[in-house]
């Protein structure tokens, strides 16, 4: 998967001003190409368990596919981040993936992002295998 550096930095900018909580997003770009172009920031719905739990909350999600739909951009994938843990799908974030969508998860140390990573399931739940990330 391709990600433009601007939607990238902004990736990193949010898991950086949502420290020490979990921040999430969705990843989008031109139908077919596996490219993303643009982020767009959701609201974490998890509120107890926020330093290493999210969900997207499924306004944001309805909002932003529209806004997608509407520009004529695809859903790519989603983002989260990993407070003060490595850039490596849980069992928790594998449980809830969907097929077919890439997953990027960016790891925050102490308040600055250090490493991010993709991943695509193959069915809904997983496993997750690793993907290709490169940053244009």
């Amino acid at each position: 998967m391709k990600i433009r550096r601007p939607a990238f930095e902004a990736i990193q900018a949010h898991g950086a001003e949502g420290y020490p909580n979990e921040i999430c997003g969705i990843m989008v770009g031109p139908p077919g190409e596996q490219t993303v172009t643009e982020v767009r920031r959701a609201r974490n719905i998890i509120v107890e368990r926020s330093r290493d739990r999210y969900e997207i909350d499924p306004l944001d999600h309805i909002r932003i596919q529209r806004e997608a739909d509407d520009a004529g951009l695809d859903v790519v994938g989603y983002y989260h981040s990993h407070p003060d843990h490595p850039a490596r799908a849980s069992v928790f974030d594998t449980e809830r993936a969907w097929a077919g969508y890439v997953y990027v998860i960016v790891s925050v140390e102490r308040g600055t992002p250090v490493d991010a990573n993709a991943f695509v399931a193959d069915a809904d739940g997983g496993p997750f295998h690793d993907e290709a990330l490169e940053v244009v």
